[in-house]
Parts: C-alpha cells; sequence; structure tokens
C-alpha cells in the first residue's frame, strides 16, 4: 500500500485543484453562451388578430396622436425612427423591433396590434395601459414610420 507523503499529497491537491477550476472554466463558459443567444422564435400573431382591421383613419390628427403616444411609451427602446436603436435597447438581451424592415410593414395591422397589446420577453404587453383607439393610431404611426424610411 502506497503511503501518503507529502509529494503525493501535493500531486492529489494540484490535480483537484485543476479539476474544479477546469469545471468551473467549462461552466463559465456555457452560462455566457446560454446569456449570449439573442435569436429569439418567431413572435407570429394568431389568426384571428392577423384578420383584425384598424378601424381607426390615418389622419394627420391621428398621426400626431400615434407620434405622441410613440414618443411616450415607444422611443426607449424602439428609437426616435423606430428601427430598435432606443438608449433601452441596449440594455435588453433581445434587439427590439425595427419598425421600417420591410418584413415588419408587410404584417397585417391586426397582427401588430396584437403583439402590441400582448407583449413578449422585454416587450410590454400595453393592453392594460393603453387603450384600443391609442394602439391602433399606433400602428397607424408605424406604418408613418416605415413609408419615411422607404423614401431616403
Amino acid at each position: 500500500m502506497i503511503g501518503w507523503n507529502a509529494m503525493t499529497s501535493k500531486w492529489v491537491f494540484r490535480a483537484a485543484g485543476a479539476g474544479l477550476l477546469f469545471g468551473t472554466c467549462i461552466f463559465a463558459v456555457g452560462r455566457i453562451a446560454a446569456q449570449e443567444q439573442t435569436t429569439p422564435p418567431p413572435w407570429v400573431a394568431p389568426e384571428d388578430a392577423k384578420k383584425m382591421k384598424n378601424p381607426i383613419p390615418a389622419t394627420q390628427e391621428n398621426l400626431a396622436a400615434g407620434e405622441q403616444l410613440f414618443s411616450d411609451n415607444c422611443v426607449l427602446c424602439h428609437g426616435e425612427k423606430g428601427v430598435g436603436d432606443g438608449p433601452g435597447a441596449k440594455t435588453i438581451k433581445v434587439k427590439p423591433a425595427n419598425f421600417t424592415d420591410p418584413k415588419v410593414q408587410a404584417e397585417p395591422d391586426g397582427a401588430l396590434f396584437w403583439k402590441m397589446s400582448n407583449g413578449r420577453g422585454p416587450m410590454p404587453a400595453w393592453k392594460d395601459v393603453l387603450t384600443d383607439e391609442e394602439r391602433w393610431k399606433l400602428v397607424n404611426y408605424i406604418r408613418k414610420l416605415g413609408k419615411d424610411a422607404a423614401k431616403k
């Protein structure tokens, strides 16, 4: 039987320490990799929501009201031009929607209304904060952001 001597003790403690350090590093790398995953699954509105029609006409008055609502509630994350570059966007893992993106602009009004109403992840649900009319005005303003970006 081999006895414990100073040399054996040092070797055992060094091996255990190295193993613990290696395990900690693997765990940390795995946690970092998991946190960096910023591509959420597709956000798809239900079919009945997609079919909803915007009852609020896109008049100058309604667009101005939508712009004010956007400024008060959305700019922090979506930015002044609606491209998802607001100051709050830097603090969340999931990039806010770029409202000028043709994919977003191609979504039906009802889908945009449903998404802002129900929220997901860092996007808050606005149905208990803003009225239906206010959210429809925001949909009109989001459409305007897309048209303005397309002109440039």
